[in-house]
């Protein structure tokens, strides 16, 4: 059901905006695959994801480049097995802008993401159990959500934390 809500925000974001692009992504991920969305390396992927798709759309004058893996079949249903987002915007100045904008744009239930505060590259972030959201730099966060029934926070953690930005 989470990943459903999840999906559907997505889908409602892409929707709304009218500007967005959905579009393939180049093959499933893996531990040595790594994968680059807008700018930014993430060097590590777990095993046994899914095929991915790209999507960019803008929510509350924040740019979202996002990346989603998901498994499964017409006949079986589809699941998210991870999303990374890029995401852009002027109102993402400092660490706290970002939490409260974010955790207002995510909209999930308190018992569901409890964010507790980490720190990725020295940079202020927060973690729940299934998801890690930081600031890279003034106008720059990033966000990374795992399948809770496959993976846990420190897998999250580890994607999180092996994402650089490239040199432009």
């Amino acid at each position: 059901m989470k990943r459903l809500l999840s999906s559907l925000v997505v889908a409602i974001g892409l929707l709304a905006v009218g500007s967005a692009v959905a579009a393939p992504a180049a093959g499933a991920g893996s531990s040595s695959a790594g994968a680059v969305v807008d700018g930014v390396q993430f060097g590590y992927l777990p095993a046994g994801l899914g095929d991915s798709t790209d999507f960019a759309y803008e929510y509350d004058d924040v740019a979202f480049a996002s990346r989603v893996w998901e498994s499964g079949s017409d006949a079986t249903g589809w699941q998210v097995d991870l999303k990374v987002d890029v995401m852009r915007g002027v109102g993402l100045r400092t660490g706290q802008a970002l939490h409260d904008w974010f955790v207002e744009y995510q909209d999930r239930p308190p018992a569901e993401a409890r964010y507790v505060r980490v720190r990725i590259h020295d940079h202020p972030g927060w973690a729940c159990r299934d998801q890690v959201f930081w600031l890279v730099r003034p106008g720059l966060a990033l966000s990374v959500r795992v399948d809770a029934t496959r993976w846990t926070r420190p897998e999250a953690l580890r994607i999180a934390r092996a994402a650089r930005v490239m040199p432009t």
